[in-house]
């Protein structure tokens, strides 16, 4: 698997075939929106809602190579008890919590990859200072890695990025292997507004190029 598709599988983002403990067809695993115990600050940025048509377009690199990516809400499903949201990116279908942690990836409807339990990439509200850990599988045809993760919130830090410039909050994710990631959502775009990933000595960015919102009810 080439780094650029296991990026993909892991996204943010972002950065996701019947592996080891998960049958072919089954559904995304349970979700725990449990965050870590924490003090309301003077401002804190909130969970968003995203709706079916919400579109991202994010322009990436990765060494020499450079390319774009789309990814559009295109359903929200609820199975075992559970609300997700789906969302298309190539040929593939992403399946995300209501706050946003990713659980798994679809292709032809088959589970191909998943993270159990989903990776929370956001704890809510993002409050400046912010820690949380996540202890995980990563569950893929060639294998399952276990995570665990340590998130913090670092602080608020304008971006400019093609598609404008944003005001985000920045967010690490540290590990114990030889890969990282430091992201900034933008509350503007419901998502993050620049992504930029290690994986082993590989590199590579993602940054916002465009974002259309589905029309929302006046």
């Amino acid at each position: 698997m080439t780094m650029l598709r296991r990026r993909s599988l892991l996204g943010l983002a972002v950065v996701v075939v019947t592996v080891a403990g998960c049958a072919a067809g089954s559904p995304p695993p349970a979700a725990t929106d449990a965050g870590p115990a924490r003090t309301a600050p003077a401002a804190s940025v909130v969970e968003p809602a995203w709706q079916v048509g919400d579109r991202w377009v994010y322009q990436w690199t990765s060494g020499q190579e450079t390319g774009t990516k789309t990814l559009e809400v295109v359903d929200v499903r609820d199975l075992n008890n559970v609300r997700y949201y789906v969302v298309r990116l190539d040929d593939a279908e992403h399946y995300y919590t209501h706050a946003l942690h990713w659980a798994a990836a679809v292709r032809e409807g088959k589970v191909e990859a998943r993270m159990v339990p989903p990776q929370p990439w956001f704890v809510w509200p993002l409050v400046p200072g912010a820690r949380w850990n996540h202890q995980g599988r990563f569950e893929q045809r060639d294998g399952v890695v276990t995570h665990d993760d340590r998130f913090t919130v670092i602080g608020s830090e304008p971006v400019e990025v093609p598609a404008g410039r944003y005001e985000t909050i920045k967010l690490v994710r540290e590990t114990d292997r030889r890969d990282g990631d430091e992201y900034w959502y933008a509350p503007a775009v419901r998502w993050y507004a620049r992504w930029h990933g290690r994986r082993g000595d590989s590199q590579f960015e993602e940054r916002l190029r465009e974002y259309r919102p589905a029309p929302r009810p006046r």
